[in-house]
């Protein structure tokens, strides 16, 4: 291969790698509605951002949901909060780039359950209630938060699964 064949790859790469690597941007559940976008109904960031707090408190105050927000460090705690933030700005089409872990690998070994899934649903549509946010809005965040559920919920591990090959 020639040198400038090489550098032909190279200079594709570099100028492709970054439209590979761009985040999904707003959910399909996040309609336009008169123009705007969710973000801009909900009243952008600083709505979100206090929503996610108020949910989190709504979390640790369950005792049945309390362990997915209990036992971490401050920092972990804040990282989370910011996270969540991040992610739901972008899913509602706001200007923020999500950066973190996919929600299969964050939520990986929560042993999140339907139940648990269903209880922190109902702590979010209360944060939502808190701050006054109706209809369709409301609905709308909440479909877009639901349809994350795939990716968090924990499916059971059938008892083959659970078994290691070759030392049985």
């Amino acid at each position: 291969m020639s040198r400038q064949h090489v550098l032909c790859v190279l200079l594709l790469f570099i100028l492709v790698a970054p439209l590979a690597a761009q985040p999904p941007g707003p959910s399909p559940k996040a309609p336009v509605r008169d123009g705007k976008t969710l973000y801009q109904r909900l009243g952008g960031y600083d709505t979100i951002a206090k929503t996610v707090v108020a949910f989190l408190a709504n979390l640790a105050k369950d005792p049945a949901v309390s362990s997915m927000v209990t036992g971490l460090s401050e920092a972990s705690r804040l990282r989370n909060r910011q996270m969540i933030t991040e992610q739901i700005c972008m899913l509602t089409g706001g200007p923020c780039v999500f950066v973190g872990r996919s929600n299969a690998m964050s939520h990986q070994g929560l042993q999140i359950d339907r139940g648990m899934w269903d209880k922190s649903q109902k702590a979010f549509a209360d944060a939502l209630d808190g701050l006054g946010v109706k209809d369709p809005e409301k609905a709308d965040l909440l479909a877009v938060i639901d349809s994350l559920s795939d990716d968090i919920i924990q499916k059971p591990r059938s008892p083959a699964s659970g078994r290691q090959r070759g030392g049985e």
